[in-house]
């Protein structure tokens, strides 16, 4: 059954959907492709990075120009392009790995179903495996808790406002749950999540243990012109050839640094390390084809 209140949503002709070439001079625009071709051509989506806080933080930490810089946002209002299911499992304690080769998964599958040991090419399926059932994994001190070995997670790419550049929001287990219950309930309306304008925030809740963190909440706010809906659909077509090719690394696991709310900076000397305690994630509940919001998702 339609959600009757989707009725009440306003069409936001005021939202755009930015193409970065948009209204280029043509001879300018030819030149700067020419001159791409001369680079090295890179696999992948170029997507900047939002990041979820430790210690239940209520602002996202959402990338800038460049890598480093971030800026805190307490609402992030978008529209999701594409969204898929992912998992890793890293030996050891969580926030162990301090090299680069070490934040790749031994273990890693793109839709939360199928997945390749690294070293081998050892092709597991995600329901049996032994390290995605509870009770294999390990707290910040390596001593056994009550989780999953295997981090199950969920990748959500955005379009925000006027801007050509992909964001990319990797949810933790704690909320992929509720997320795939807001985006079922976003579908259930009639209206495809392509469609649709969707407000982003954070809520500040407890585990079982005692300890904060933050739960995404993703509600709808209003719907796209149809012009703009197909364009996102075009680019979610281009976003589902491209996605696994994306690497996961222990970085869509690592929350943002925990953080003053009201400060406008962020410490430049915390960005490098791992920034949440193991015991602030719960994981979420095995998987199965009911979890995912659409039945390619």
């Amino acid at each position: 059954m339609a959600d009757k209140k989707n009725t009440t949503l306003a069409t936001m002709d005021n939202f755009t959907i930015a193409n970065r070439y948009e209204g280029i001079d043509p001879e300018l625009l030819a030149e700067l492709k020419d001159e791409m071709e001369d680079l090295d051509p890179e696999s992948g989506i170029t997507c900047r990075q939002i990041k979820v806080p430790s210690g239940g933080g209520i602002a996202y930490e959402v990338q800038g120009e460049e890598e480093g810089d971030a800026d805190p946002m307490k609402e992030i209002q978008g529209v999701i392009v594409f969204t898929h299911r992912l998992s890793g499992y890293w030996p050891g304690s969580f926030g162990s790995a301090k090299e680069a080769k070490d934040k790749i998964p031994v273990c890693s599958s793109m839709d939360g179903k199928t997945a390749v040991w690294t070293e081998t090419g050892e092709v597991r399926t995600c329901e049996s495996c032994p390290y995605n059932q509870y009770g294999t994994g390990v707290d910040e001190k390596g001593n056994p808790s009550k989780g999953k070995a295997c981090k199950n997670m969920r990748r959500i790419y955005l379009l925000m406002d006027g801007d050509p550049n992909f964001y990319l929001l990797s949810v933790p287990p704690t909320s992929i749950k509720d997320v795939n219950k807001q985006l079922a309930k976003i579908l259930a309306s009639g209206t495809p999540y392509t469609g649709m304008i969707v407000s982003l925030t954070l809520e500040k809740v407890q585990n079982s243990n005692g300890v904060a963190y933050s739960k995404v909440v993703i509600k709808k706010k209003g719907l796209l012109l149809p012009t703009a809906a197909a364009r996102v659909i075009q680019l979610r077509n281009e976003i589902k050839a491209q996605y696994q090719s994306m690497a996961l690394t222990l970085d869509d696991y690592t929350s943002a640094p925990e953080r003053d709310q009201g400060a406008e900076t962020i410490p430049n000397d915390s960005r490098t390390e791992a920034f949440n305690d193991a015991t602030a994630f719960e994981d979420a509940p095995p998987h199965d084809d009911r979890d995912a919001p659409l039945p390619f998702a």
